[in-house]
């Protein structure tokens, strides 16, 4: 057989975020395997440029619902007639014109955990009113798909959700995101990420997360449940911590801003706090289970049950107190650690590939859902 042609679609494929750090981990498998990779993006990490054709992807400037609105026409326009042995795209927008499809997140069941970010000013507004927008966008699509497309989804969470909500497809698997190469650091690193992040003096626990300042991400639960335990020192990290305040734990916090050295941050880090009401499938989760360190998640993050499955993190309720949590898991810390690498290895790229891989062969012997279905 002639070397098979795979379309990889989202609006960015890189490092800027999660999704694009998925779509360009899937490229890299597939050029890896040998196959010959078409790209429709509008970022795409300059590392894999010479390596992929690129269909470039025009995105509207300003407003998020344009861009949600607009991404078919424009995914469809940067396609033209071109023909492709499997298409994998990570948009719900073009689900039903893809061979794959990958499922990253439901709107509506951030909605329904009160979870879409509102507010009470103008810009707050306006904002809120789009994500709702879109989000019955995003209902049609979900609610019109297409039975030849095989969904994936990156976690049980999100297909138990997925077919609650909407008409269960019939072509459907969970492939949980892959954990990177288990990598922890050595105690000398461990002390000089801590002295780097906490000050000279602290010697008590430090525990991390990563979510930044939305309310989706519980970081307010994670303050609350903090506030006495002047033995916990929390470092707050993510998109608009540098501007924010914790009067609640004097001494014993620090608001990181973005990491840029995530192994510095996690090596810094006793345990990695991820309170969210929903979180498909974080990949903070993984990249502390890659570094040995254990996770404390809420039900409402997708990867608790492989943290739970393979002893390497523990269920956290937010009315229940936190300390106690993270005490247990120090005096327990070689068993999951011990957990961790069980998780890492199950997960790893090298294993997840395959699947992945295995599906695009699947798809081979299929007729390109993109020509052959005229629902939409």
């Amino acid at each position: 057989m002639k070397q098979p042609h795979l379309c990889m679609i989202h609006e960015g494929i890189g490092t800027h975020s999660a999704i694009a750090k998925v779509a360009l981990w899937g490229v890299k498998q597939a050029l890896g395997a040998g196959w010959r990779v078409t790209v429709v993006a509008n970022r795409l990490d300059p590392e894999i440029r010479a390596e992929v054709d690129w269909l470039p992807l025009y995105v509207p400037p300003r407003a998020f619902l344009l861009k949600w609105l607009t991404a078919r026409h424009f995914i469809r326009r940067a396609l033209g007639n071109r023909k492709f042995n499997v298409i994998h795209a990570h948009q719900p927008q073009v689900a039903s014109l893809s061979n794959i499809f990958t499922c990253h997140f439901l709107t509506r069941v951030a909605h329904e955990h009160h979870a879409l970010e509102s507010g009470t000013h103008l810009r707050s507004k306006i904002s809120y009113a789009q994500q709702r927008a879109a989000l019955l966008a995003e209902d049609y699509y979900y609610s019109h798909f297409n039975p030849a497309t095989k969904l994936v989804f990156c976690s049980e969470l999100l297909q138990h959700h997925f077919n609650r909500l909407y008409p269960r497809p019939p072509l459907q698997e969970v492939l949980v995101n892959a954990c990177p190469e288990l990598s922890p650091p050595s105690p000398e690193t461990r002390q000089i990420a801590r002295r780097q992040f906490t000050g000279e003096h602290w010697s008590g626990l430090v525990v991390g997360y990563l979510g930044g300042i939305h309310e989706r991400k519980g970081y307010r639960h994670l303050i609350h449940s903090l506030q006495g335990h002047r033995n916990i020192f929390l470092l707050l990290a993510g998109e608009f911590t540098d501007r924010y305040t914790v009067p609640e734990l004097p001494g014993h916090h620090r608001c990181v801003g973005w990491v840029h050295d995530l192994k510095a941050f996690l090596a810094a880090c006793d345990v990695l706090l991820v309170p969210s009401a929903f979180d498909p499938c974080p990949l903070s989760v993984l990249d502390a289970v890659a570094a040995g360190v254990p996770v404390i998640a809420t039900e409402g993050v997708g990867n608790l049950p492989e943290l739970q499955r393979y002893g390497a993190g523990a269920c956290w309720t937010v009315t229940e107190p936190l300390a106690p949590h993270i005490h247990h898991i120090l005096a327990n810390r070689k068993e999951y650690e011990a957990g961790a690498l069980r998780m890492a290895v199950e997960l790893s790229e090298s294993r997840q590939a395959k699947r992945l891989l295995e599906l695009y062969h699947e798809a081979l012997d299929q007729p390109t859902a993109a020509l052959t279905y005229q629902g939409l």
